[in-house]
């Protein structure tokens, strides 16, 4: 159903005809390839509440043409405690075209896709862009930090300084369930199939090191390495071992800060609860955004 937002624009669910669309926004708001969008889209485009836009209208379109949107993800399972845990939804990619942007219509999307998904999960979690979006994003609703990340930006002479742990490369399955033994008892999220498919067809590396873990998104001139585990291994030798099997010239590199590893620590995801918000540990572990 149509709801009323403002005199050019309106709110309201995806619709199959929006997809064109939907993929335009995705690929120039973000800069990916039409494949990254279409297997995005592939991926979750599965039910009406997957997609709030904005629309404007259009001769020959009902519903109008959406110009901005933003997805609902069905998101990890938050695991706080052996004795606590939280289904969750992610919101994810909100994108507006150029010629519609400084209009407010982005943060009206946000708004809107925010009380929606506070009904499909008792947790909404996101990870703003910027911390100037973050404060944006507040003056809504407050988000809390969904614990901690210890992040580090490393040149690739430094990370090819030690030497390095040999890197295997293995299945996304294989990668998720040695993460969960190795995760076991500490406070983290705990990714669903459907993420790990897409980041596989994101072109995300997954790679098994003695001691160690790492998932690892490379990228022209630089790598992104979303998780390095290292609860048994030197977190220098194991981020040679990353270098030696995805080279690049600069890395960023996330940690928990239960383990060790490079950088400082601070917030990374954030989260809104339906209700009363969860006992979220500060070392809470949240790694993964999608990128």
């Amino acid at each position: 159903m149509l709801k009323p937002a403002s005199a050019e624009y309106t709110l309201r669910s995806w619709q199959p005809s929006d997809v064109p669309d939907l993929e335009e926004i995705f690929t120039v708001s973000f800069g990916d390839p039409p494949e990254i969008a279409r297997a995005f889209h592939r991926s979750f485009l599965t039910r009406p509440t997957a997609c709030t836009v904005a629309a404007v209208p259009e001769e020959g379109r009902p519903g109008g043409r959406a110009v901005s949107a933003m997805y609902c993800l069905p998101g990890p399972a938050l695991r706080f405690s052996p004795d606590e845990a939280a289904d969750s939804v992610y919101l994810y990619a909100l994108g507006t075209l150029p010629s519609w942007r400084r209009r407010g219509i982005g943060m009206a999307v946000y708004r809107e896709m925010m009380v929606r998904s506070l009904k499909e999960a008792p947790v909404s979690c996101i990870i703003p862009a910027s911390e100037d979006l973050a404060r944006k994003y507040c003056e809504f609703r407050p988000l809390l930090p969904l614990g901690s990340s210890r992040t580090a930006e490393v040149p690739g002479s430094r990370a090819q300084a030690a030497k390095p742990l040999p890197a295997e490369p293995v299945p996304w399955r294989t990668y998720d369930g040695l993460r969960e033994e190795i995760l076991s008892g500490r406070p983290h999220a705990s990714c669903p199939e459907s993420w790990y498919r897409l980041m596989e067809e994101f072109g995300n590396v997954f790679l098994r090191i003695p001691g160690a873990l790492a998932a690892v998104i490379p990228l022209e001139g630089r790598c992104t390495v979303t998780e390095l585990l290292c609860p048994e291994a030197d977190p220098a030798r194991a981020l040679a071992g990353v270098a030696a099997a995805c080279p690049a010239e600069n890395y960023t590199v996330r940690t928990p800060v239960f383990f060790p590893g490079p950088g400082e620590a601070g917030p990374y995801a954030r989260y809104a609860a339906a209700g009363k918000s969860p006992a979220v540990p500060e070392d809470f572990w949240y790694p993964f955004g999608l990128e």
